[in-house]
């Protein structure tokens, strides 16, 4: 049975989306157990409301929170926060994953100086999810904001983790890897795009294949995508932005008039497929790679929607080992 620990508290959304995604996860899955972490009283009166199955959860109480608005550190300054007792129960192997929706930069200050990096890994990463215009196809892209600047060997790093994830969890034995830069040439970018890409070509443990426009991340050219964190971030944050609103464009035009509303029943099915594509909330989570176990952040106004994904992912982590595997081959010689 694994068990999972989540920061309940230091949301945007409060605590009440983190339970409804328990509710509906619990009856889909039954070898996950957790440990809920936060202010007692608040978690208690919200998973009586919901009648969740006390069986499968163990609340553990903190007296100090986070907040969103709050630094990496916190994580020294508040001790019995939810964030950082969390993190300390996945360090101690009471947990198999650790997730939270709280302050990004703190979260990271407790990856660091709590679970702490594989050997040889300085700087882990967030990775993300993105659709693309193949069904049921993401491209992995990292990092997306763990990190404001990365050196060349980070980026070969990314690659090499990322290619283990989707060997071990997306089943495919040979994924490709491309550097985000502003053009296709090996000349293009900064001069650590061009160190990253003579690095990586001359990798035996990745599929390197160049690098790849922006405008081509959702184009189903890669499998993944290594950039610094800086860059990733913004990326993730356009695509999400534009997602959203591209469809509100188009809710807004199929129901401009009565006519337009009547064309637009017949092909319901087919928008409503779109939009569940391009819904950021099915992969609203970033999975830490370069960790000594398995941390996921996810958005601090995600909603039961993005906590249920949330927990999918740290379930298919866990059941598929891959931090073992990724330091198995990092350490691995060439």
């Amino acid at each position: 049975m694994s068990k999972i620990a989540i920061d309940m508290m230091g949301t945007d959304l409060g605590i009440n989306p983190i339970i409804g995604a328990l509710k509906v996860f619990m009856k889909k899955y039954q070898d996950v157990t957790f440990i809920l972490v936060g202010n007692e009283s608040e978690i208690q009166t919200a998973v009586t409301k919901v009648k969740l199955d006390a069986t499968r959860y163990e609340i553990f109480a903190t007296t100090e929170v986070i907040l969103m608005t709050e630094g990496l550190m916190e994580v020294r300054r508040k001790p019995n926060s939810s964030m950082v007792r969390a993190a300390e129960l996945l360090r101690d192997q009471k947990a198999d994953a650790f997730l939270s929706g709280g302050s990004t930069a703190a979260f990271l200050a407790a990856c660091h100086f709590i679970v702490g990096e594989i050997p040889g890994i300085s700087r882990p990463a967030f990775m993300s999810f993105i659709p693309t215009i193949k069904k049921g196809k993401s491209v992995l892209m990292l990092d997306v904001g763990a990190n404001l600047e990365n050196e060349p060997q980070d980026l070969v790093n990314f690659a090499i983790m990322a290619s283990v994830y989707a060997q071990a969890i997306m089943h495919n034995p040979t994924p490709t890897v491309a550097i985000l830069n502003i053009g296709k040439e090996a000349s293009k970018g900064k001069d650590y795009h061009k160190e990253a890409y003579k690095l990586l070509a001359g990798n035996n443990k990745v599929n390197f294949k160049g690098n790849i426009e922006p405008r081509d991340i959702t184009s189903n050219l890669v499998d993944i995508i290594v950039t610094d964190g800086f860059t990733g971030n913004i990326a993730l944050k356009t695509l999400e932005g534009m997602a959203k609103n591209l469809m509100a464009v188009i809710k807004y035009e199929l129901t401009k008039n009565l006519y337009r509303k009547l064309k637009a029943l017949s092909l319901r099915k087919a928008f409503r497929g779109v939009r569940e594509t391009f819904d950021y909330r099915n992969n609203a989570s970033a999975l830490v790679l370069g960790l000594k176990a398995i941390a996921i952040k996810t958005h601090g106004s995600s909603d039961e929607k993005s906590w249920i994904s949330t927990l999918e992912m740290a379930r298919t982590a866990i059941v598929n080992d891959f931090v073992q595997k990724i330091t198995i081959k990092l350490l691995k010689e060439d």
